[in-house]
């Protein structure tokens, strides 16, 4: 039976040589897109959605999730990226180059008749020596200390936020705020670090007016005028329980006749309400947080008692608030419960922020969660610090959890790819060429990062594999790399370091990524369904399923949102 008569009309297929030609072409799109962002040099990327609002960036991982892309292999290459991203916070653009480069290395060997099964083969071999090598060249922290984290996040942090050329201490001051916020809560949680214990708010303003708060930022007002602004040495209650009237779930009907009733029913609620404002009183409470509400009448007893509340707190705020001041979050208002479940703040008080009053609550005792407050004169690049803060908190934990280290600078991709050539001579077969390749797409790294700093690449390339020809002298490695601020091939320290474990995951997901694509031999494409339609702001365009109710949600930032941190 033919094509014609298996498929329908509106399939498209497309297989043998012509397959792995386009999935090649994509993955060399990608990498021609992002590479000029690698490295501390690299160049920023601006990106703008149908609606006009523009993303500026040099997160790799941010910008391909913004590109609408078509093919499928390009689609591949982008999930891979995700994945790097979301399970060690860096290395996205890494998988990206390596994966693309890997791919025009399998076009040049099969155009010369090599089978893709030898290749995928060649390339297996080339991952497991690779591991092999960075096993023996890493070097493991026996006697972990948080320093070294400090060191891993001011080399990413570099090489993530934007440069300025007037200040680069602005870099610095980030990267260590984010150091500052790990310590404290990775000390307060029994040597553990928890992401979502850093909580991130963002404000316009100055950089240098970014700070780290040891307790919990809220961005809300005190509720009434007439309550205190500042409270020291607080007792903080944290309650998920009205505080006014409440509202049945179902429509209801009160019938009174009598005008009395009325009022009486109104002195009963109250009454209610009273007997739980006394509750707060009696326990001594001094602040109350609330994730419902608090009603007119509740403050305004609340404020003759001196205490502060803040009504209507977002649910993830109350548990942050939770861990970083020691109470728990109680649903009923009787004195037993009160008592036990108190939080302890230094200072709780408000402040403005730009044009925002916000809640302050810190100096807390040995708190589990912290916030960090980032001020830029501009919303994208308010957008940017937020990206670079969580991928390096996600890297800090995955280097806590695995504390081994190897030296940057492309170093270590060099050293990797002189082990593998090395190990080519003892294999026989048309392995030993995809080993070749493999060696040669690993060492694109220091090569892009030797371009993008404005060096000659050929000089370069020379320069370091002659110098990694005599890498190993009575077993001292030697760490050749790029000095990207000197333009300079030279041995590098063990101050430039990047976690072990970021290396692993590059490795192991372009060879994945690779060997998927070159094994690809048959596409079947159904024509999507395309409709044009018209949105409320006037935005016209065509898409799949455009024919029924939808919404389109446009991630400033390009990141999944998690639980706890808030992303717009």
């Amino acid at each position: 039976m033919s094509n014609l008569e298996l498929l329908s009309n509106d399939d498209r297929r497309t297989n043998g040589k012509d397959v792995r030609k386009f999935n090649i072409h994509a993955a060399r799109l990608i990498k021609g897109i992002i590479e000029r962002s690698f490295g501390p040099q690299g160049n920023e990327k601006i990106y703008i959605d149908i609606i006009g609002e523009a993303t500026f960036t040099k997160d790799g991982a941010a910008f391909l999730r913004k590109i609408d892309v078509q093919h499928p292999a390009a689609k591949v290459l982008i999930d891979a990226a995700n994945t790097v991203d979301n399970e060690v916070g860096d290395g996205t653009l890494s998988v990206a180059i390596i994966s693309a480069v890997l791919l025009e290395k399998a076009e040049e060997m099969l155009s010369s008749n090599l089978y893709p099964a030898t290749i995928s083969n060649g390339y297996s071999l080339g991952l497991q020596y690779s591991l092999e090598a960075l096993n023996k060249i890493s070097k493991n922290i026996r006697k972990f200390d948080m320093s070294f984290v400090q060191k891993v996040l001011t080399n990413a942090f570099g090489t993530k936020i934007l440069s300025f050329p007037s200040d680069q201490s602005k870099e610095r001051s980030i990267a260590d705020l984010v150091f500052d916020a790990i310590n404290t809560v990775y000390m307060n949680n029994g040597n553990t670090l928890d992401i979502d214990s850093i909580k991130i708010e963002e404000k316009l303003g100055n950089v240098d007016e970014s700070r780290l708060i040891d307790g919990i930022l809220i961005d809300k007002t005190i509720d009434n005028g007439n309550m205190p602004r500042v409270k020291e040495n607080a007792a903080i209650l944290l309650l998920d329980d009205d505080l006014e009237p409440k509202r049945t779930r179902t429509d209801a009907i009160l019938s009174i006749k009598n005008p009395k009733n009325m009022g009486l029913f109104y002195v009963e609620e109250n009454n209610i309400i009273k007997e739980k404002l006394q509750n707060i009183v009696d326990c001594g409470v001094d602040v109350v947080f609330s994730r419902k509400g608090i009603g007119l009448f509740a403050q305004d007893l609340l404020s003759k008692a001196g205490i502060i509340s803040v009504r209507r707190v977002k649910e993830n705020d109350l548990h942050w608030l939770e861990k970083a001041t020691g109470g728990k979050i109680i649903k009923e208002l009787n004195v037993k419960d009160i008592k036990g479940n108190l939080g302890f703040s230094g200072k709780v008080y408000e402040k403005k922020v730009n044009d925002d009053k916000m809640v302050f609550v810190e100096k807390c005792n040995s708190p589990k969660a912290v916030t960090i407050l980032i001020r830029a004169n501009s919303k994208m690049i308010l957008d940017e610090y937020h990206r670079a803060i969580v991928r390096g908190i996600t890297m800090a934990k995955r280097f806590i959890q695995n504390p081994s280290i190897v030296i940057g600078g492309g170093s270590c991709e060099a050293i990797l790819a002189h082990y593998i050539r090395k190990k080519a001579h003892s294999i026989s077969g048309g392995e030993q060429i995809a080993l070749t390749k493999f060696a040669d797409a690993i060492e694109e790294i220091p090569l892009t990062l030797a371009r993008n700093s404005g060096m000659n690449v050929i000089d370069s390339l020379i320069k370091l594999r002659h110098n990694l020809s005599k890498e190993i002298v009575d077993e001292k490695i030697k760490w050749f790399g790029i000095d990207t601020n000197k333009r300079n091939i030279c041995e590098l320290d063990w101050e430039l370091i990047e976690p072990t474990v970021v290396k692993e995951q590059i490795l192991i997901t372009a060879t994945e990524v690779s060997r998927l694509l070159v094994n690809i031999d048959d596409i079947i494409i159904k024509k999507p369904l395309m409709n044009t339609h018209t949105h409320e702001d006037g935005t016209v365009h065509s898409h799949e399923g455009g024919n029924e109710k939808h919404d389109h949600y446009f991630d400033k930032l390009g990141k999944q949102q998690r639980p706890n941190h808030h992303y717009y």
